[in-house]
């Protein structure tokens, strides 16, 4: 059996080969995203991999209706031309392994009687998964996906935040959910971004979502960002905050280690799992 060794973790072969599989499907969905459509030898070539196995990810990824084959490639769904993200539940096979590593790590760094928020995504989702035992905390949340996990899962106290339906991520936005949120208070925030980089920041995809999140970042001194190692240099369209709006953010060794250097010359923690 061949292990490759990461930050206080061991990673067998077959569990490094699953993790270049979510990792490429990932680059293919991004690659959709900007584009509108891949090729099958264009991306064997930029992989270094048979064209069968781009073949077998393009199968998987339309499997989830995030994408439509065509002969020799594959295009955004029809149904939904300004796609750029599949919904939240789909997000969660995607880097799985890394969210769980991050979602690990922040579930650490709670200590007892705190109150929390955790905003909408598929790592704060994975967040919420590690505190089902917890009883000595309090969560507060504008997303469906982790009130719903932990009404059926967890033992603590939870307050959830109403606003406008943002359906494609489960989660609360807008005035209403603003108005209540400015007036909170609690030891640590955490939130994952569409995008975290050095420069540019945090950003995000969406406006009305940027709005929400900036109110949700004010409400606390520990911002905690939980990040896979694709959102790190990322650039999203809309920037949210600066970079030091962020206390910590907590990757993954896959991050590029010039992008944390970088980060970390700001003043801010980097923890890497």
């Amino acid at each position: 059996m061949c292990y490759y060794l990461t930050y206080k973790h061991i990673v067998t072969y077959d569990e490094r080969r699953i993790m270049i599989k979510e990792e490429r499907q990932q680059t293919i969905i991004r690659e959709l995203d900007r584009n509108g459509s891949v090729s099958v030898s264009e991306l064997a070539v930029r992989f270094n991999v048979s064209r069968m196995t781009i073949r077998r990810d393009l199968f998987e990824i339309e499997k989830n209706s995030q994408l439509k084959r065509t002969h020799g490639g594959a295009v955004l769904p029809t149904k939904s031309p300004n796609y750029s993200e599949p919904p939240t539940i789909k997000r969660m096979e995607l880097l799985k392994e890394e969210k769980i590593r991050i979602a690990k790590a922040v579930a650490s760094l709670i200590g007892e009687k705190e109150a929390i928020f955790l905003g909408s995504g598929t790592t704060t989702l994975y967040v919420a998964k590690e505190l089902y035992e917890r009883d000595d905390i309090t969560v507060l949340s504008n997303a469906i996906t982790i009130i719903n996990e932990l009404s059926m899962h967890g033992k603590m106290p939870i307050i959830g935040i109403g606003g406008f339906l943002r359906r494609e991520e489960q989660s609360m936005i807008g005035h209403f959910a603003e108005r209540v949120i400015e007036d909170l208070r609690v030891e640590k925030v955490i939130m994952g971004m569409r995008g975290v980089h050095p420069r540019f920041g945090l950003t995000s995809e969406d406006p009305q979502e940027l709005m929400t999140d900036r109110k949700i970042l004010g409400i606390s001194d520990t911002v905690i960002i939980v990040a896979d190692h694709t959102k790190i240099g990322h650039v999203s369209t809309s920037r949210t905050a600066p970079i030091t709006a962020a206390k910590t953010i907590i990757t993954t060794t896959n991050a590029q280690s010039e992008l944390v250097h970088a980060i970390r010359e700001q003043g801010v923690e980097v923890m890497q799992v």
